[in-house]
């Protein structure tokens, strides 16, 4: 049993605790940039769909990382602990948020489509067919993909 004199304040730990929390900040702050970028396409466009999307993609590659992470250091512990935790952690975590945030995406893309979230159909000014309008993509069209 460890007594309290063994226990390192995190302030003084050495190694790359800093690290870790200099690279958790960096990635909180550029998911936040996203989101914000598409609140101020979303603004201009008067939608909503590029926020609820870039939002879901934050949160799915989030959620795909922690557990990723927890997983690569699980494995990286049995095959060598230590450094095996350590590289298994970063690998873990880096691939799985990758690919949540990928399947995130597409996932959204999809299913706010069939609901035809942020699209209208449109008749075109030129050839009299309807389209389909992706407002939060390409704006207010007034003609279709034939008579562009």
């Amino acid at each position: 049993m460890s007594s309290s004199s063994d226990v390192i304040p995190a302030s003084q730990a050495t190694g790359s605790g800093w690290l870790a929390t200099m690279g958790t900040a960096a990635g909180w702050a550029w998911d936040g940039l996203k989101v914000t970028g598409s609140v101020i396409n979303d603004i201009g466009a008067n939608t909503t769909r590029n926020t609820v999307c870039s939002t879901a993609t934050v949160a799915g590659g989030v959620l795909g990382g922690w557990s990723g992470s927890a997983v690569g250091a699980a494995i990286g512990s049995v095959i060598l602990p230590g450094i095996g935790t350590a590289v298994g952690s970063v690998v873990g975590g880096v691939s799985a948020g990758l690919a949540a945030s990928k399947a995130t995406t597409i996932v959204t893309d999809r299913v706010l489509d069939d609901c035809n979230y942020d699209i209208e159909t449109i008749s075109c000014e030129k050839c009299g067919r309807g389209f389909r309008c992706k407002i939060y993509k390409e704006g207010r069209e007034t003609l279709c993909w034939r008579c562009k």
